[in-house]
C-alpha cells in the first residue's frame, strides 16, 4: 500500500545518527505525543488503524513528501498556486504570503513549455476570455516569457490590476483583447508612446485547466 509504506519509510528516514531526530523518543517529544505512539507507527503495530485511511489516500492519488525529499517526486515539479494580484515590484504574481497550495506537474512536460522555476498557477475571475478560459478556470503562467506575441494569451499588469487577455498589435500600440464578444470593454489599448501608463507583461499563459461544466 503506497501511502502507508510512504508514511512508515518516511518516519524511519528521519530517525538516526546525523538525521533530524536521533531516536523515536526525540521525535515524539518534538511532536508532543507519547514515544510509544511513534514507535508503534514505525513498527507497523498500528497497521489496521491506518490502512483504511491509506486506502482512501491511495485512491485519490495523495502523496507524502517528507523534509529533505521535496525534489524526489519521480519526475514531478511543484507549481505554486498564487493569488491573482501583482507583487510589490509589479512584474510578478504575488507569492510571499499568498501561496494557497502547490500542484505537481510532470517536469518533462513543463520543460517543453518553458521554465518550470518561473511558473505559477492562478485562478481566473470573470468570463472575458470565454469560452477558451472561463470563470474559475486555472491558468499556468510562465513569468519568464514576457515578449508579447500577436495572438497569444498573456497575463498583464495594468496599475495594480491583473488581467488575462489575448495580444494584438497595431503600429505604436499593444491591444489587450477579450475573446468574449460580450465583454466590456472588449479591448484595452496601450499606447507605447505614453510613458505615464503603468503596465507590464507578467507572463504567458501556457496551459488552461478546466472543470467539466
Amino acid at each position: 500500500m503506497g501511502f502507508y509504506n510512504d508514511l512508515v519509510n518516511g518516519l524511519n528516514g528521519l530517525i538516526g545518527k546525523g538525521k533530524k531526530f536521533e531516536n523515536p523518543t526525540q521525535m515524539a517529544r518534538t511532536c508532543g505525543v507519547a514515544p510509544n505512539q511513534v514507535i508503534r507507527y514505525i513498527k507497523q503495530e498500528r497497521k489496521k488503524h491506518l490502512q483504511a485511511l491509506a486506502k482512501v489516500l491511495d485512491g485519490v492519488g495523495a502523496r507524502l513528501v517528507f523534509p529533505g525529499n521535496e525534489g524526489t517526486m519521480e519526475g514531478f515539479h511543484p507549481i505554486p498556486k498564487v493569488l491573482a494580484r501583482p507583487s510589490g515590484g509589479g512584474g510578478s504574481l504575488e507569492t510571499n504570503g499568498s501561496v494557497e497550495n502547490s500542484y505537481a506537474f510532470r517536469l518533462e512536460w513543463l520543460t517543453r513549455k518553458g521554465n518550470p522555476k518561473t511558473m505559477k498557477l492562478m485562478a481566473v475571475t470573470g468570463n472575458s476570455m470565454a469560452p477558451r478560459i472561463e470563470d474559475g478556470d486555472h491558468v499556468l503562467v510562465d513569468e519568464s516569457q514576457t515578449t508579447l506575441y500577436d495572438g497569444r494569451i498573456f497575463v498583464v499588469r495594468i496599475d495594480q490590476e491583473i488581467v488575462v487577455k489575448r495580444i494584438a498589435k497595431e503600429p505604436g500600440k499593444i491591444l489587450l483583447v477579450s475573446d468574449n464578444p460580450e465583454a466590456e470593454p472588449r479591448r484595452i489599448e496601450i499606447d507605447l508612446s505614453d510613458e505615464s501608463l503603468s503596465w507590464q507583461p507578467v507572463g504567458r499563459v501556457i496551459y488552461v485547466s478546466k472543470d467539466l461544466r
